[in-house]
């Protein structure tokens, strides 16, 4: 598929992420010319407008639209749902509407609410340590008051920045679509319950989620360049369900064979949530010890 051709518009001045990702939407989709500007005149002989003008694209009027969680959309959102499903379809024409609109949603959710929110006056970035996010990272490439950069130049540096931030999240997200099958059938073809196999290492959280309905696995083992590695299984909340042996937190090569009777025992983080092995034999062995570990 060819992108089509859209002259777009937003406002000049200081710029924030809702604008720049809104705008990394779009050329994801179409090929654009983007002008900055205040002037209804000329923006109302634009393709698309958002952000500002009071269009059905702009957030900065009485009657906001809500989302069911009850965040309202800013532009970026607004963008999103206007022209998500179709920038998905047009990256990944192979996915199904199901798949499509999964994606859709996961994005949403875990991406561009966050940046409607904070657009709206919703502080929900504020935590004893202080957490770098695709908002005030964008909020970095405004020209400082000292500086003579010009402010257009700034502006699609941001948009570039967000543009490889968007790709990569929603590549992965078709990572995790592409690895379906994989999780399955480890999941079906199963030894030992507590314990799924991947024959390569690929996303697994999701689909194993979905599956496991009795919450059966414990760990995870797959395979890595020079050796195997295990690690265990999170909740919904992110908690371990069962972290490996307390015993073995921290040890490293010998010390952790002899705690572990496996001669290839390679690691296990001291956070006890992964270990790794030279082997798969030794990597199955510590993950039954894991297993059987009261």
């Amino acid at each position: 598929m060819k992108k089509i051709f859209k002259k777009i518009g937003t406002h000049d001045g200081k710029f924030h992420a809702d604008e720049v990702v809104a705008t990394a939407i779009l050329k994801e989709l179409f090929n654009v010319e983007i002008i900055r500007i205040r002037d209804e005149k000329l923006l109302k002989d634009l393709d698309i407008v958002y952000d500002v003008g009071g269009g059905e694209l702009d957030h900065h009027g009485i009657n906001k639209t809500y989302r069911e969680s009850g965040t309202p959309y800013a532009a970026c959102g607004l963008i999103w749902k206007k022209f998500g499903l179709e920038v998905l379809r047009f990256m990944n024409p192979s996915l199904n509407s199901d798949e499509v609109e999964g994606v859709f949603n996961y994005i949403d959710k875990n991406f561009i609410e966050g940046i409607d929110a904070l657009d709206n006056g919703i502080w929900i970035d504020r935590t004893e340590i202080p957490l770098m996010h695709i908002s005030s990272i964008i909020e970095n490439f405004n020209p400082a008051w000292n500086s003579d950069k010009d402010e257009n130049k700034a502006f699609n540096e941001a948009v570039e920045i967000a543009a490889i931030v968007l790709r990569n999240m929603i590549e992965n997200r078709f990572a995790v679509l592409d690895a379906k099958s994989h999780v399955e059938k480890a999941y079906k073809n199963r030894s030992v319950p507590e314990i799924l196999v991947l024959n390569i290492h690929c996303p697994y959280a999701d689909t194993l989620r979905e599956l496991d309905e009795r919450g059966e696995v414990l760990y995870v083992v797959y395979p890595r360049k020079d050796s195997y590695a295990m690690q265990s299984v999170r909740d919904e909340n992110g908690d371990d369900k069962k972290k490996l042996p307390k015993a073995w937190a921290g040890l490293r090569d010998k010390e952790l064979a002899e705690v572990t009777g496996v001669s290839d025992a390679v690691f296990c983080h001291t956070g006890r949530f992964i270990a790794v092995a030279g082997s798969y034999e030794g990597i199955m062995k510590l993950a039954r010890l894991a297993v059987l570990e009261s």
